[in-house]
């Protein structure tokens, strides 16, 4: 335990000045920063997502009208899609964009609509078109024809019963009429022939417009697909470019927002081997002794002569 005769030294170790100031303007700014009142507003900088835009909107309406429905509706922030207006569902169960060239093939084949079943009415609806508008024309033309040429072969017949002398007689007669009977026949053929001839051109005909619907038919989606992809391709190429922006722009407001702090963090880590690798520049000590007391001034006094004194005897023998 000390008593009052103890000296008591006092020893304070401080840092280099430049340190001590650079420390103590370095807290002055960091305080600030505590308060809430100070805080970041990070809604600023806050994350977002660009819009659907109009390339792409057009794509998905394409996509849309292509599988049969009606008008998309967009709305939000991202534009995305939230319903469909008058859905138009005479145009297919999801074929729509070509529905029409397979109905037109069932048309042609003789499909009848309601019953979707082949029908006499049907073939003959469907052959109609590919039946040839002059046939009627090519018959008589080529009935006249044949009427001539007969004509000709009838009149050699009564030529040549003139010059036998027979011209009149049974035998002309039936000659003549087995003739006339060769020529009603003939003639009836000829036309059953023309007509089952355009008849069968019809039909060919008729095969190759089923067939060339069935191709539209595939060939419509793939075009349409071609579209809707171009469109997509494009939109989201515009789509990726805004997205760009909006985090460019959400990176410079972050970094503006945070440049003290960070501007005050590189300092922290540029300061810090400075105040932990050197010590104290400058120190100083103190000595504290206790005012002397009466009996402390006495007792020494005392000491102090009876040392001169037993000096003065030991030189007087």
């Amino acid at each position: 335990m000390p008593s009052e005769f103890d000296t008591q030294a006092t020893t304070i170790a401080r840092p280099a000045p430049f340190i001590e100031a650079a420390g103590t303007a370095f807290t002055g700014r960091l305080t600030p920063l505590l308060d809430p009142k100070n805080k970041i507003k990070t809604d600023t900088f806050k994350q977002q997502v660009e819009a659907q835009n109009t390339l792409q909107q057009q794509a998905l309406q394409q996509a849309a009208s292509q599988g049969g429905l009606g008008t998309l509706q967009f709305q939000g922030p991202g534009n995305t899609v939230s319903g469909v207006s008058d859905p138009d569902l005479s145009l297919g169960q999801g074929v729509a964009g070509f529905q029409p060239f397979l109905d037109e093939s069932q048309r042609l084949a003789g499909v009848d609509p309601i019953t979707g079943e082949v029908t006499s009415a049907g073939m003959t609806a469907g052959m109609q078109p590919y039946m040839s508008p002059y046939q009627q024309q090519v018959i008589d033309a080529t009935q006249a024809s044949y009427q001539n040429q007969r004509a000709q072969g009838r009149q050699s017949i009564m030529d040549q019963a003139v010059a036998a002398g027979a011209f009149g007689g049974g035998r002309e007669g039936v000659q003549r009429g087995v003739y006339d009977a060769q020529t009603t026949l003939g003639a009836t053929q000829l036309e059953a022939d023309l007509r089952a001839q355009n008849f069968a051109q019809a039909q060919a005909a008729q095969q190759a417009g089923i067939q060339n619907q069935q191709g539209l038919a595939q060939l419509q989606p793939q075009l349409a697909q071609q579209n809707i992809s171009t469109l997509s391709s494009l939109g989201a190429g515009q789509q990726a470019l805004g997205q760009a922006q909006l985090d460019a722009t959400a990176a410079n407001t972050r970094e503006k927002a945070y440049e003290e702090q960070q501007r005050l963090g590189f300092f922290g880590q540029q300061f810090a081997p400075f105040t932990g690798g050197f010590g104290a520049a400058s120190q100083f000590s103190t000595n504290t002794t206790p005012p002397p007391s009466t009996l402390n001034t006495i007792l020494g006094v005392g000491t102090m002569a009876g040392g001169i004194l037993g000096g003065l005897g030991k030189m007087m023998g």
